[in-house]
């Protein structure tokens, strides 16, 4: 009986500890995006006025789907696409336009994804990547039979790590613990990473949950 106790106390810790990194996670904001956007944002507009207004309206955009969604478990996979381009259209004044996304995804409304999942994911690369004129940075992200999303990209490491991106993705792959009984996986062989989010059918596990 007492280890029996001892083990339920165990498991109550660490299931209190997955919701508390599941509820970080979610209510993260960047607050290093914030800042090199406005310093991004302070270079513009002195010589590019439209520019500087796009910059302010794909900041504006990743901020508010964040706080809006911030108390959600789930977002279609359509919402964070959408909110991932508006990102990348950010990074890319920073980068010279050297990062680029392939997209191969279908039935972007049937699939659910954790808000911020690949918003963190591909800060996370763009932190950690060298990327320059003869080194641009190509994204892949398509689906498996399996039921992931898979976001691929060549690896060309920093010599110094950006220690709160990890931080924020350490919280992302601890979250997908609390939520998904299948892994969030990480995987780098032959100088690629690949990047495996588990989706949910939510129209699926309705039917599921009402043949049960």
């Amino acid at each position: 009986f007492r280890e029996n106790t001892i083990k339920v106390e165990q498991e109550n810790r660490l299931r209190e500890k997955l919701e508390a990194d599941f509820v970080a996670f979610k209510n993260d904001i960047n607050p290093d995006l914030l800042y090199e956007s406005l310093e991004t944002l302070i270079q513009t507009i002195h010589h590019d006025l439209e520019g500087a207004e796009d910059q302010i309206d794909f900041l504006a955009g990743i901020y508010r789907y964040q706080l809006m969604h911030r108390n959600q478990e789930l977002v279609t996979l359509k919402e964070e696409l959408h909110t991932l381009d508006l990102l990348l259209q950010l990074l890319n004044h920073q980068h010279s336009h050297h990062i680029q996304l392939y997209k191969d995804v279908a039935n972007t409304n049937d699939f659910h994804i954790i808000p911020g999942s690949l918003l963190v994911s591909v800060d996370t690369i763009v932190r950690n990547t060298l990327i320059g004129d003869k080194n641009p940075l190509t994204l892949r992200l398509y689906t498996e039979e399996d039921g992931y999303l898979v976001l691929q990209h060549k690896m060309n490491d920093r010599l110094i790590t950006h220690q709160n991106s990890l931080q924020a993705f350490a919280h992302l792959q601890r979250a997908y613990l609390f939520f998904s009984d299948r892994p969030f996986v990480q995987v780098k062989a032959d100088q690629e990473n690949y990047i495996k989010f588990p989706l949910v059918n939510v129209a699926e596990e309705k039917s599921i949950s009402q043949e049960a």
